[in-house]
């Protein structure tokens, strides 16, 4: 049985590399003899499968391909499998994911059958999707990047069909509309993964959900994060609202308050980012020196993102670990806290009037430390928009709602307290505005007032940290 495992596993993969060199030599653009092998290599799995189950055999073959496919690419033994540019590797990334998954199979069998459902949806799906792209370029709209209208939807029924196949075929009892889940994850990494990674990124993405499926019995409580985090991604990178550091500390935030709270920590955090991008929009409005003077404008960095976020995130793996439902107060009230400043800066922008009340003093709008009537209403809204919405999701009563609130509205005041007594400011040499920037006028600035180690990202990181706290006091007590 096993020397016949490797004889048809072996053999089938020279089937398929002669035939894809058959039809180049006669003819046929690369781009399509590497489809042809990358659909047909997808079902080595059932071979392998069938003779040699998950185990040593079965993880040989896959180490001996990867090897095979290195060297091709090395030395450009195949061009009918080859690539040019950046997804040159894409074969051997592809062998490489069937090696893990034969490595991982080792010490967790059960997996083998999500793995195949892993490797059908790189090879069958996105094998698919680009054939129908490159062959379709009629009333075939790009819909990101190069990638295509009808190549995607080809993509995503592929990958469908053949989740249901598998799971009827093997009894992993995965529901139709988690197959439809596993196929709508599958599409959204291969819109976004570069470079030849989505052999990796569709493989190992789909098999950990239907895994995650199989063993839990249910994924209804992360239906929202799989559905939306990509496109949500996609949106942030189209409108360049995040720097690259940026964009990957909010991944990793999204991730862990996504599993840690599923649907109610990731609509909480899509409702706290999207609204601070409106607010950051109609910050633009306030065109005039006197707001130029902050530093908050632009797009926010990865000091900005964990400064704002940082706590939330924290909470939210806390609570996945205690189950403790004042992490569930800590994290709403972090959200909330960091909307309401955020609000309360970007309205209070449009007041004609701003004072610091610490220093007794006008000042001008934008600047740390500065309120107004407007900017104080709109920031103490933001704060109870957020805990709103964490009421209606019912993971906080009614007198939680006003603490949550109340806290983060403290905790709004304590950043604006923090801003005018110990947050660095300098003045222009030029034309004596007091600013939070370094260079003014294209001048160095001179420091005014504060502390030098105390910018805007640590009195925002500090204000949560104190609206967290005291409503997790608060929360304790009643």
């Amino acid at each position: 049985m096993i020397i016949k495992g490797y004889l048809f596993s072996v053999g089938y993969a020279i089937v398929c590399l002669l035939l894809s060199l058959l039809l180049y030599k006669l003819g046929m653009p690369k781009k399509f003899t590497r489809k042809i092998v990358h659909i047909l290599v997808g079902f080595e799995w059932v071979i392998l499968q069938h003779f040699f189950g998950p185990g040593i055999y079965f993880l040989s073959v896959c180490l001996l391909f990867t090897v095979l496919l290195f060297v091709s690419y090395k030395a450009k033994l195949m061009p009918m499998i080859s690539s040019d540019g950046e997804n040159a590797p894409g074969t051997v990334y592809y062998g490489l994911a069937m090696s893990v998954g034969g490595t991982v199979a080792l010490f967790v069998p059960d997996i083998i059958v999500p793995f195949g459902i892993g490797i059908m949806c790189t090879s069958i799906g996105d094998g698919l999707a680009g054939v129908v792209g490159q062959l379709v370029t009629s009333r075939n709209p790009k819909i990101w990047g190069n990638k295509s209208l009808l190549g995607t939807l080809t993509n995503f029924v592929a990958c469908f069909v053949s989740a249901i196949i598998i799971s009827k075929v093997y009894g992993a009892e995965i529901s139709v509309l988690y197959c439809a889940l596993i196929a709508l994850l599958s599409v959204e990494l291969e819109l976004i993964t570069p470079l030849g990674l989505d052999n990796i990124s569709i493989t190992w993405g789909t098999t950990a959900f239907a895994y995650f499926v199989m063993t839990c019995g249910t994924a209804s409580s992360y239906i929202l994060p799989i559905i939306l985090t990509v496109p949500v991604i996609c949106f942030v990178c189209k409108k360049d609202a995040l720097s690259s550091g940026g964009l990957t500390v909010a991944i990793i935030l999204d991730i862990a308050v996504s599993v840690s709270l599923g649907n109610f920590g990731f609509v909480l955090l899509c409702a706290f980012f999207f609204g601070s991008l409106l607010v950051d929009k109609l910050k633009k409005r306030a065109k005039g020196e006197n707001f130029a003077r902050g530093i908050k404008e632009g797009r926010r960095d990865a000091m900005q993102v964990t400064a704002n976020g940082a706590v939330a995130g924290i909470c939210a793996v806390i609570y996945l670990v205690s189950r403790s439902h004042l992490m569930i107060i800590g994290f709403v009230t972090a959200l909330a806290e960091a909307f309401s400043d955020t609000v309360g800066s970007g309205i209070g922008a449009f007041a004609k009037n701003t004072y610091d009340p610490f220093r007794f003093k006008k000042c001008s709008n934008g600047l740390s430390g500065g309120m107004s009537a407007l900017g104080t209403f709109a920031s103490l809204v933001g704060a109870f928009v957020i805990a709103m919405i964490a009421f209606a999701f019912k993971v906080i009563d009614f007198n939680i709602l006003w603490v949550v609130s109340a806290s983060a509205f403290a905790g709004s005041l304590f950043d604006s307290f923090l801003g005018s007594v110990f947050q660095v400011k300098y003045k222009c040499s030029l034309c004596g505005a007091i600013t939070e920037k370094t260079v003014h006028h294209d001048k160095p600035t001179v420091k005014y007032s504060g502390f030098e180690a105390v910018d805007n990202n640590i009195v925002n990181l500090l204000g949560c940290i104190f609206a967290v706290i005291l409503a997790v006091f608060i929360g304790a007590i009643l």
